[in-house]
């Protein structure tokens, strides 16, 4: 984990490999060190990791909130395709800021389509779950 102090109020976080129960404690406690010290802006750098589970994810999502409950914001940057595509189906990349950078983005990203494939509008639903129509009241 390498944490790097990129202005006055903002940090760039470099976790590494694995991001699961078993190995989160560094990047827990990198976020909380950053919050602590009062930083505005968190960008969690996700080129190096290779694997990220929805432990990881919750540890994120929690700083985020933190962040955004405190005026700050989180930005998730360098997602690999199966950390985009697990924000995707959690919904979260409507909640948290994903910078797609230098990049492409992922093929199936509403920002870039894969060539000759429509582009999705409205909300991603979970597998099971139905799909609201708009004016359609949801129980």
């Amino acid at each position: 984990m390498r944490v790097e102090v990129t202005g006055r109020d903002a940090v760039v976080v470099h976790p590494e490999g694995e991001i699961d129960y078993s190995s989160l404690e560094p990047l827990r406690q990198a976020l909380l060190d950053a919050r602590i010290a009062g930083v505005r802006e968190i960008v969690v750098d996700l080129r190096e990791v290779t694997f990220l589970d929805s432990q990881g994810l919750a540890v994120i999502l929690y700083a985020h909130q933190r962040q955004r409950s405190a005026g700050g914001r989180l930005i998730l940057r360098n997602l690999n395709e199966n950390a985009y595509r697990l924000l995707s189906v959690t919904n979260l990349t409507t909640v948290i800021d994903v910078d797609h950078g230098s990049q492409v983005a992922p093929a199936h990203s509403p920002v870039a389509p894969a060539q000759g494939q429509p582009v999705r509008t409205g909300q991603p639903t979970l597998a099971g779950q139905p799909r609201s129509r708009p004016g359609a009241t949801r129980w």
